[in-house]
């Protein structure tokens, strides 16, 4: 029997709407200590890498899933995957065999719901310890530094973990709308770790699949932050995805995504019809460390909105996680093991600071 989504493991402080901010400037430069939770002590320029990303960006892997799936270039893709996954921790996927209809009204339908008006928005806002609903996310305590940004979140797969009285009815083809491109995204997260787990030699794919079981879709807003502080703001903090496997969609051209190599931060700039893949945290356990979770970020524009779409791929509740034996091998044994329900409430109580989770999951 499937064991049932549990309850309060966890939720977010309240914290001001970011869009209504950015619509009030004035508000904004009139009260300090309202901006102060936003700024951080260094300028997100630091580190950055000014002079890499055009070189960086050809070497972005980019993964062909139809290739990857077929037989004639099969071996050449899958290799391609590997090296993605053990030295990257990020990557590209084309021919993904989404429709390009489903996607465009996906972004559609995201644009329409954070253009609704914010009482209308507010009502879909999250419960006392629950993270589903309109709000923000990892916010544990009034003193921490927050993200310039406001968030969507839902629990779309399986069914039976949906809230419906969250899924919002405006716009009319959301709901809809999002439950295909839910389904088509599963998939496509099912299919790339079931390659995964050919290329670690795991006679049972199940173990990798089994990380596409569960799925969370997160719709980033970014509004855009007065000239004088965007250089002091981030969108999102600086983290590692604590999920098995992360499949975002792009939803404005304005770009945003970092990641965090080679001691700085590189852009990352989608592919048209892309969808950018990241390891998770959860991959990176199972794996025993052979495949590594990438720290990235979210910056913000002085003049225009930026939208994305995560969908977070995890194990069922019931379940566990910890380094597959067959992976192992040999090998030390890096990371211990903890139930679904654990680690989410580890998670839930933890705010986003680079891979504090791994850190924590770690055995020393």
């Amino acid at each position: 029997m499937e064991a049932a989504k549990p309850r309060n493991l966890g939720g977010s402080l309240p914290v001001p709407n970011v869009q209504d901010l950015a619509a009030r400037p004035q508000d904004l430069t009139g009260t300090p200590t309202l901006l102060h939770r936003y700024l951080r002590p260094q300028p997100n320029t630091v580190d950055q890498l000014l002079d890499a990303p055009a070189h960086e960006q050809e070497h972005v892997p980019v993964i062909d899933l139809h290739r990857l799936l077929g037989q004639d270039d099969r071996a050449e893709e899958a290799a391609r995957l590997r090296l993605a996954c053990e030295n990257w921790g990020f990557f590209q996927v084309v021919n993904h065999g989404i429709p390009e209809e489903t996607m465009e009204e996906m972004k559609r339908n995201v644009m329409g719901f954070f253009a609704l008006p914010l009482a209308e928005k507010a009502s879909l806002a999250q419960e006392p310890g629950g993270i589903e609903g309109y709000g923000q996310a990892f916010v544990v305590s009034e003193e921490q530094k927050l993200d310039w940004a406001d968030m969507f979140f839902l629990l779309t797969q399986p069914p039976s973990y949906r809230d419906l009285h969250l899924w919002p009815s405006n716009p009319s083809t959301f709901k809809n709308c999002l439950e295909s491109y839910s389904m088509e995204v599963q998939r496509v997260a099912s299919e790339l770790l079931r390659a995964m787990a050919e290329n670690l030699g795991a006679r049972d794919h199940s173990d990798m699949t089994r990380l596409a079981a569960t799925q969370g879709m997160r719709m980033n807003y970014y509004p855009p932050c007065p000239e004088a502080h965007v250089d002091r703001v981030l969108g999102l903090s600086p983290h590692s995805d604590a999920v098995g496997l992360t499949l975002l969609l792009q939803v404005s051209s304005v770009p945003g995504l970092q990641i965090r190599r080679n001691g700085g931060w590189v852009p990352i700039m989608p592919l048209p019809g892309a969808l950018v893949a990241n390891v998770g945290d959860v991959v990176e356990v199972l794996t025993n460390g052979k495949y590594k979770s990438v720290e990235h970020r979210a910056v913000v524009n002085a003049r225009e909105e930026r939208m994305s779409i995560a969908a977070f791929h995890s194990g069922k509740f019931g379940t566990t996680y910890g380094p597959l034996e067959e992976v192992v091998g040999d090998e030390e044994v890096r990371y211990r093991s903890l139930s679904v329900e654990e680690y989410v409430k580890l998670v839930l109580s933890s705010k986003l600071d680079g891979k504090n989770i791994m850190d924590a999951m770690k055995i020393t």
